[in-house]
């Protein structure tokens, strides 16, 4: 067992998702803390921040060919801290989905940027 938590440890799939918890978890806490407005933390961050993560996971997928479920990371993630931080917050939900479509926008546009060379 510790044999494959040392290799996981080693794993781009390590750094990957302790930035997308970084990211995805910790920078909504943080916007909680500072009482920033539901406004302020929908377009700063959901908006700015969380798509631009969403459109360079799609284009780094794309590039080193990771297996379709790495999609799902970015938007597990942030599902966890909707569950957790803003469970009524019915536009939350649509980030989800819309953070997934981003990624795999992103992945289909390099892709046929990459066929076309």
């Amino acid at each position: 067992m510790k044999k494959y938590v040392m290799k996981f440890w080693q794993s781009a799939y390590c750094k990957l998702i302790l930035l997308l918890i970084i990211i995805g978890i910790t920078l909504p806490l943080i916007f909680s803390a500072f009482h920033l407005g539901r406004s302020w933390r929908v377009g700063i961050l959901f908006l700015g921040v969380n798509v631009i993560t969403s459109a360079s996971l799609g284009i780094w997928i794309q590039r080193t060919q990771q297996p379709w479920w790495v999609f799902t990371f970015f938007p597990g993630i942030f599902l966890v801290i909707v569950l957790i931080h803003y469970l009524t917050s019915i536009y939350a939900y649509f980030f989800v989905v819309l953070y997934f479509l981003i990624e795999y926008l992103a992945f289909i546009l390099m892709k046929s940027s990459h066929e076309g060379l």
